[in-house]
């Protein structure tokens, strides 16, 4: 079973802090981008048989998707082809497989995506530290994330809050206490959740439940002039930059 598939662990986790990493600008960079975004109209067109046309960055940035998840990018560009919602979410399992199909089937024109060493690095540690514990809080479908992961090389992470469960990144911030209890056997103080992200979207729902947020530079066109609403605990060029690693404990 996909790791984003999996229930919870057996055994009581014992860490302290929760850290949660989003993956696109965080811990991956895209090197195909227009590439990977056909991954959207190819599963459209496998499971409902609608062709919604090509997707340019042009197209892409004009609806301002940066750090959006995939469910509500799916539905603001099916809804007038008369694909309902209901309809996208009875078959959102079907769509997160083929965009990872998709994204299998054009490997051999490169690496899609690139991990940034840093984060692996970072990844790593935390994984490796008795006092943490690990999830990833992405807008990916479960089975893309999987896919962009193995991918790049790094750790197919277990527990995750993932794209296909809500639209809205806040909604998915708002699961992270109840599934996280589920998962782990216990309650994490939001102050002991730790999201690290790389858009002002991660920063906003890190707020919307009270949790720390580490802001890393690395993402696609965010400056930090743009987190004056949100700004976050940290913000860094690295994710091994020292104040980091002293906030996770790991140093």
């Amino acid at each position: 079973m996909a790791a984003w598939g999996k229930q919870k662990v057996t055994a009581m986790n014992q860490g302290k802090k929760l850290v949660l990493f989003d993956i696109d600008g965080t811990l991956i960079r895209a090197q195909r981008m227009e590439d990977n975004l056909q991954r959207f109209p190819y599963a459209i067109k496998k499971v409902f048989g609608v062709d919604i046309g090509v997707f340019t960055m042009a197209r892409w940035k004009s609806k301002n998707f940066n750090g959006m998840g995939d469910r509500y990018i799916l539905r603001e560009f099916t809804k007038e082809y008369g694909i309902t919602t209901d309809a996208l979410l009875d078959r959102i399992g079907d769509i997160g497989d083929a965009f990872a199909e998709y994204l299998d089937s054009i490997k051999n024109g490169g690496p899609s995506y690139a991990v940034i060493p840093d984060a692996k690095t970072l990844v790593n540690k935390v994984i490796a530290a008795e006092h943490l514990s690990e999830g990833v809080l992405t807008g990916n479908l479960g089975p893309a994330a999987s896919w962009k992961l193995r991918s790049a090389g790094l750790p197919d992470i277990a527990f995750g809050v993932y794209g296909h469960e809500a639209d809205e990144r806040n909604d998915l911030a708002r699961l992270i206490p109840p599934k996280a209890k589920a998962y782990f056997g216990r309650e994490f103080a939001p102050r002991d959740i730790i999201i690290i992200g790389d858009t002002v979207r991660d920063a906003e729902c890190a707020r919307v439940i009270g949790a720390t947020v580490i802001i890393v530079s690395t993402g696609w066109e965010v400056t930090k002039e743009d987190f004056a609403e949100f700004p976050p605990d940290l913000h860094v060029d690295s994710l091994m930059d020292e104040k980091v690693l002293t906030l996770l404990g790991l140093q």
